[in-house]
C-alpha cells in the first residue's frame, strides 16, 4: 500500500486545500489570490495545479498542501498529516522503520523486474515485429517500458534471487505463484509467454504488471489461456486507485484540460501514439470512484471512448454516472461499430481524432441512441425518463442542469414542469441511504464483455426460450467458425456457473426483438474484422520475412494481398 502522505495526495488536489483558506481565481493555467500570510491588497498569491504548489511573493514563501498547512495550523508535518488525512478520509496507522524498508525493498524489486522485462523483449525480434504490425513505434514500446515474458517456469524467479530476493517478497508482489507438490511446494513465475505493460502509480514507480499472451495458444484440454493477465492485488497495488498511463498522461490532461477514458493498455498506447497524450485505460478493471478522483483533481472534463454497441453504450451510462456525481463534465466519443481505439488509431488515425472532436455530452448522445432505436413516441418518452434523466439527476451545476433540461424537454416536447419533477423524485432517490453510493461502499463499473461472451450468452439465453428469436445452430456455427470449437466449449463452461445471471441480464438488455439481432449481426460481422485484421498481421509478418530473404516473387504477391485485405478492413470502417 502506498504511504499515506502519498494516499493523501492521490486524493486531494493542492486547490481543494488551499480555497477552503483562500478565495482564488482562475489565472491562466494557475489560480491567484490575496496572501494569507500578509495584510495584502494586489494578489501575490499563485497555486499551481500542475505542480501542486503554492507561491507567496509578498511573503517569499511557498509548499505543497503540508506546508500550507503548517503554516495556516501553525502545527508541524504530523499535525498537518492529521488534518489532511481527516479530510482526505485516510486512515493513519504509525509505521514502523521495517515496515518502509519492506516496502521500498518491493518497489526496488518491481523496477528490477521491469528492467529484466524490457532487456528480453531486445532477445526477440518476433516480439517486436508483432508489436510493430500493430502500429507500436519503437519510440512508444519505449516511452511504455513494454517487455515480454519468456515461455519459461522460472526466469524471473532466478534473476531476481540472485540479486538477493527472498520468496516471499516475490509472493509478495505478485511476481511468482506457488504450487503445492508431494515433495513439497514449487515457485514459478507469474508472466509466462507475455507481453508486459507496467503498471505505475502516480509517481511513475511500477508497482504491477499485466501480460498480454504471446504467441497465441490454444489451451489443453478446450481450456483457452485468458488474453491479459494482471497482476494480483498487493501491498503497492490497489487495482481500484490506478489507472493505466496515469503517471504519463497527467501532465497532458492538465494542459489539455481533458481526459480520455479507454479500456486497455494497447489503446491507450496507440492513442498517446496517435496524438492523444491524456489518456488513460482502465485495463479490464471495474472503473472506481477513486480513479475518477484521480482524474478529477486534474480536470472535470472527461471523454470516454467506448464501443458504440448496446453493451458499450450501457458500461459507458453507469461511468458517466458516477463521473457526474463528482460534478465532472462527461462527453462520450462515438466509435465505429465493434472497433476499439487501437483498431481505429490503427486503420486511420484521423477518424480516432475525428471521434474525440464530435464527442458530445452523454445527455445528447443518449437522446441520439434512444432515436435510433425506432421507437414509437409513447415509448421514446419512456425511455428517456429511464435512462436519460437519471443523468440529469446527477448534474452538479444548477446552470449546467437547466440547460439539458430545456434540452430535453425540447426533444421529448413536453414541459420543462414535467422534466423537472421526474428529475427531482430521481434525485430524491438517489438522496437515499439505499440508492447511495458513498459511506464506506465503493462503486464499481462492471468490466466489459468480449463480444464472444455475448454470444455466449445470448446463445443461452435462447437456449432457454420455448420459442427463440434467433437460429441457434447458425449463430452457434457462426461462432464456432470464428473462435474454433474448443474456445467455445470453453466459454459456455464458463458461462454455465452464473447461467441464470447471464440469461437474466441479457433478456433484460434486449428487450425488443429487432434490438436483438441487430446486435447479434454487429457482433457477427466484429469477429469476421478481427478474423481479417488477423490475417493482415499475418501476411505483413509473411512479407517481412520474405523481403528479409529477398524472395522477391513472394514478397509481391505478399504485398498485393495485404493491400487487398487492407481494403477489406476499410469496408468494415466504413471508410
Amino acid at each position: 500500500m502506498s504511504s499515506p502522505v502519498e494516499q493523501i495526495k492521490e486524493r486531494l488536489g493542492i486547490i481543494d486545500v488551499v480555497s477552503s483558506y483562500v478565495k482564488l481565481h482562475k489565472a491562466g493555467k494557475n489560480y491567484k489570490g490575496l496572501s494569507p500570510f500578509s495584510n495584502e491588497k494586489t494578489p501575490s498569491f499563485f497555486v499551481s495545479p500542475e505542480r501542486d504548489m503554492y507561491y507567496c511573493f509578498s511573503t517569499s514563501q511557498g509548499g505543497d498542501i503540508f506546508t500550507f498547512v503548517e503554516k495556516m495550523e501553525g502545527v508541524d508535518f504530523s499535525g498537518a498529516l492529521k488534518i489532511l488525512a481527516e479530510k482526505a478520509g485516510v486512515e493513519l496507522v504509525r509505521e514502523s522503520k521495517d515496515t518502509r524498508d519492506k516496502r521500498e525493498r518491493l518497489y526496488d524489486m518491481l523496477k528490477k523486474a521491469d528492467a529484466f522485462y524490457r532487456h528480453e523483449i531486445k532477445r526477440h525480434p518476433d516480439v517486436m515485429l508483432y508489436l510493430q504490425g500493430r502500429g507500436v513505434s519503437d519510440e512508444t514500446m519505449l516511452r511504455f517500458s513494454i517487455g515480454y515474458a519468456e515461455s519459461e517456469w522460472r526466469n524471473l524467479y532466478d534473476h531476481l534471487k540472485k540479486d538477493g530476493y527472498g520468496e516471499r517478497e516475490l509472493l509478495d508482489a505478485g511476481l511468482i505463484k506457488k504450487a503445492e507438490h508431494k515433495e513439497g511446494a514449487r515457485h514459478y513465475d507469474t508472466f509466462r509467454g507475455r507481453i508486459m505493460f507496467p503498471i505505475r502509480d502516480s509517481a511513475g514507480r511500477t508497482v504491477a504488471f499485466s501480460g498480454r499472451i504471446f504467441p497465441e495458444v490454444s489451451g489443453k484440454d478446450g481450456v483457452v489461456p485468458a488474453k491479459y493477465i494482471n497482476s494480483p492485488e498487493t501491498p503497492l497495488y490497489n487495482k481500484s486507485r490506478i489507472l493505466y498511463g496515469y503517471d504519463i498522461a497527467k501532465g497532458a490532461i492538465k494542459k489539455f484540460n481533458f481526459s480520455i477514458l479507454v479500456e486497455g493498455q494497447m489503446d491507450v498506447v496507440l492513442a498517446h501514439q496517435a496524438g492523444y497524450p491524456n489518456t488513460v485505460g482502465v485495463s479490464g478493471t471495474a472503473l472506481t470512484r477513486e480513479q475518477l478522483t484521480l482524474l478529477n483533481r486534474l480536470s472535470k472534463n472527461i471523454v470516454m471512448a467506448f464501443d458504440a454497441d448496446r453493451a458499450g453504450v450501457a458500461s459507458a451510462g453507469r461511468s458517466a454516472s458516477l463521473a457526474l456525481s463528482l460534478g465532472m463534465d462527461v462527453k462520450i466519443a462515438a466509435l465505429p461499430l465493434g472497433v476499439d481505439p487501437a483498431e481505429l488509431v490503427r486503420a486511420d488515425p484521423r477518424k480516432w481524432k475525428e471521434a474525440i472532436k464530435k464527442s458530445v455530452h452523454i445527455v445528447e448522445f443518449s437522446l441520439a441512441q434512444l432515436r435510433t432505436f425506432g421507437y414509437d413516441d409513447r415509448k421514446f418518452k419512456l425511455e428517456v425518463e429511464k435512462k436519460v434523466l437519471p443523468f440529469l439527476a446527477e448534474i452538479k451545476s444548477a446552470i449546467d442542469r437547466e440547460h439539458f433540461i430545456q434540452l430535453v424537454a425540447r426533444e421529448v416536447g413536453v414541459s420543462e414542469d414535467v422534466i423537472k419533477a421526474s428529475m427531482e423524485r430521481l434525485r430524491n432517490e438517489l438522496r437515499e441511504p439505499t440508492s447511495r453510493v458513498g459511506e464506506g461502499k465503493k462503486e464499481k463499473i462492471p468490466p466489459r464483455d468480449t463480444p464472444e461472451n455475448k454470444l455466449v450468452h445470448i446463445i443461452l439465453w435462447q437456449e432457454s426460450l420455448k420459442k427463440p428469436i434467433i437460429d441457434i445452430p447458425t449463430l452457434k456455427d457462426a461462432l464456432k467458425n470464428a473462435i474454433g470449437e474448443k474456445a467455445l466449449e470453453s466459454l459456455r463452461v464458463k458461462a454455465e456457473k452464473e447461467k441464470e445471471q447471464y440469461i437474466f441480464k441479457t433478456e433484460l438488455l434486449y428487450e425488443e426483438e429487432h434490438l436483438l439481432k441487430e446486435d447479434v449481426d454487429d457482433l457477427l460481422r466484429y469477429l469476421s474484422y478481427r478474423e481479417t485484421q488477423k490475417e493482415l498481421e499475418e501476411t505483413i509478418a509473411a512479407l517481412r520475412k520474405a523481403e528479409t530473404g529477398e524472395d522477391r516473387e513472394t514478397s509481391s504477391r505478399l504485398l498485393t494481398k495485404s493491400k487487398e485485405i487492407a481494403e477489406k478492413l476499410k469496408l468494415f470502417l466504413g471508410a
